[in-house]
């Protein structure tokens, strides 16, 4: 992992690999720290891992006050556009779609939503009820419609009963101290790193399914095989020994080591 600074030192590119393609987010705030870059780009180096594509994740920041944001963006653009390596970016916090426009991927909410429910549905079939604990359900529970999934509507997500919890407010909004209360049956990420590495842990010991969000998020990335990838993918997973969470991260290891000097240190839980 290295950091890619901009030549005005307002803007920097986290990067896991060196001397390959990637693809990641990009990020705008009055300061955008490194470290979550660095998660954040670790867990697309495993979403394209599990996906046997031999690119690198990536992970984008400006920090920039809102009178200069839209000078950031642009100086961003024109020079990373000049780079050597092809990098293309999820729009993320701060920053519109559109606005990153030759260095942008195709992906959309829409995406991100069906997969994360076919995901779910591969996971639990029988699933008839499902709780969120996002401000604005509107695209998940049109898809959860789709497949007969019942949203149910709670000022307490993480204590409701239901059969499946979508997680995604934040980064990291499922810790430990959350899982005693839990009645859903399995978690499923509808954002990256919305687990803490201790609420999965207790998760295993409740035995509620945590399904690994390097996956369900990655709708975008598998493109017009979307369905056939996301069902094939938690299919083989699901019943992993040590659980799905680990046993997407063996998968992505096993395909990196085929390319990579050696694995990264960290996983992306």
């Amino acid at each position: 992992m290295f950091i890619r600074k901009l030549s005005d030192g307002s803007a920097f590119v986290a990067v896991d690999f060196p001397d390959v393609a990637g693809k990641g987010n990009i990020r705008l705030a009055k300061k955008i720290l490194q470290g979550g870059a660095k998660d954040f780009a670790r867990s697309f180096s495993y979403s394209l891992a599990c996906l046997e594509l031999q690119e690198t994740g990536i992970s984008a920041g400006i920090s920039s006050l809102p009178e200069n944001r839209k000078e950031g963006i642009e100086g961003f653009v024109d020079e990373v556009s000049g780079w050597e390596i092809d990098y293309t970016f999820q729009t993320g916090k701060g920053v519109d779609k559109g606005e990153v426009s030759g260095l942008e991927d195709t992906s959309n909410d829409e995406t991100l939503f069906f997969g994360a429910v076919l995901a779910a549905m591969t996971a639990f079939p029988e699933a008839r009820t499902a709780v969120t604990d996002l401000e604005d359900p509107t695209l998940l529970e049109a898809e959860l419609k789709k497949v007969n999934v019942d949203l149910v509507v709670s000022e307490s997500p993480f204590t409701a009963e239901a059969d499946l919890l979508f997680v995604g407010k934040t980064m990291r909004v499922l810790g430990h101290e959350i899982v005693p209360n839990i009645q859903a049956k399995v978690v499923v990420p509808t954002t990256r790193l919305a687990v803490t590495t201790r609420g999965l842990a207790h998760c295993v010991t409740k035995e509620i399914i945590v399904l690994p969000d390097f996956i369900t998020v990655a709708g975008d990335l598998m493109g017009d095989n979307v369905n056939s990838l996301m069902e094939s993918l938690i299919n083989e997973i699901l019943n992993h020994p040590e659980g799905p969470v680990l046993g997407a991260c063996y998968k992505a290891e096993s395909y990196l080591s085929t390319w990579c000097p050696e694995l990264p240190f960290g996983r992306p839980i």
